[in-house]
């Protein structure tokens, strides 16, 4: 393996100098720093980057943390992490928590023996004394897709309570009086900001919100096939139903093949998300957009900001992006609405 040495005896120069023009800096000659990265190039010399950090205080790594990397949603956002990491000389380690507190916890304590630069969490929320003793300790670390407000740190989120409202109100105008929501656990805020959405809608509308309509489940393919059979098996089943995300309205659709149910002739049936497989289904799925991609881009600069900028005054923020409903097929009028 070729050493910074090596380099700087073929140059001719000190380690130092090589150091410093292998890192950009500007108090060396033009002509010397142009031979020196020459030389490099001609020796395959490859940075070792533990040693530099150990001099400069920084890996130039970024630690994401995400609920599930296999879902659709995640993996946008993690490709908008990842492209505008590497345009900004950063690399990534990705660390998945299936939803597990625990797994959250490790990958945290992981990241931190890494010494990574900062972190992009997307939190499970079941606990955060971990995440409040990281702030302690001056780790930068921005929230994805959900917010701590206890904690003030910067987050990137879509407009839940909105998203959600848009994609009830929809339902409603299409004549749907008995709207199911299917949803995960009350301790993730993008949950309880979706609920909300979804009953201000309701309550616009005069409909009575009905308790047995909303089932929280697991924020997955099975929890969304679960609890669509009970809802679907009730003496009163809904006409439509809400899903948290295009995930667990697949689900939804699992289940309706296996009852003989017909979408969106007998059940309308509305997403989150957008991911793209949403738009290629047998009966394409009505669905919130969001812009996954952006929100990989934008938080990665807010968080790559407060790496360079550790000293800076300037109070957490919390970007909120608003999402778009997205019609197609599986949502149908009843009752002569017109939609």
């Amino acid at each position: 393996m070729v050493t910074i040495k090596d380099v700087a005896e073929k140059a001719g120069v000190s380690v130092a100098t090589v150091s410093r023009a292998l890192n950009g800096k500007p108090d060396i000659a033009l002509e010397t720093k142009k031979r020196i990265l020459t030389i490099a190039k001609e020796l395959n010399y490859i940075p070792n980057n533990i040693a530099r950090a150990f001099v400069t205080k920084e890996t130039k790594c970024i630690g994401v943390i995400v609920a599930d990397n296999s879902n659709p949603f995640y993996a946008e956002i993690i490709r908008g992490i990842e492209e505008t990491t590497m345009k900004q000389g950063y690399s990534i380690i990705l660390c998945n928590t299936n939803e597990d507190i625990k797994r959250e916890i490790k990958a945290v304590q992981i990241l931190k023996e890494k010494r990574v630069d900062g972190m992009i969490i997307n939190p499970t929320q079941k606990k955060i004394e971990h995440l409040k003793i990281l702030k302690k300790e001056g780790i930068p670390f921005v929230l994805l897709n959900r917010n701590i407000e206890e904690l003030e740190v910067d987050c990137v989120k879509n407009d839940n309570i909105y998203g959600a409202y848009q994609a009830t109100e929809h339902l409603i105008k299409l004549g749907h009086r008995r709207i199911a929501h299917i949803t995960g656990p009350l301790y993730t805020s993008s949950v309880r900001e979706r609920i909300e959405g979804y009953k201000k809608a309701l309550d616009a509308y005069n409909i009575p919100i009905k308790d047995e309509l909303i089932l929280n489940t697991s924020l997955t393919l099975s929890g969304g096939y679960e609890a669509s059979l009970k809802l679907l098996k009730l003496p009163d089943p809904p006409t439509a139903i809400f899903a948290y995300s295009d995930i667990m309205a697949i689900g939804v659709i699992k289940a309706c093949k296996e009852l003989r149910i017909k979408i969106p002739e007998d059940l309308s049936l509305v997403g989150y998300d957008d991911i793209e497989v949403a738009s290629f289904i047998e009966v394409p799925l009505t669905t919130v957009r969001q812009a996954r991609y952006d929100i990989g881009v934008i938080i990665t600069n807010l968080l790559i900001r407060r790496v360079k900028r550790p000293n800076s005054k300037k109070p957490p923020q919390c970007i909120v992006l608003k999402p778009e409903l997205i019609v197609r097929s599986s949502t149908k009028a009843i009752n002569g609405a017109k939609g």
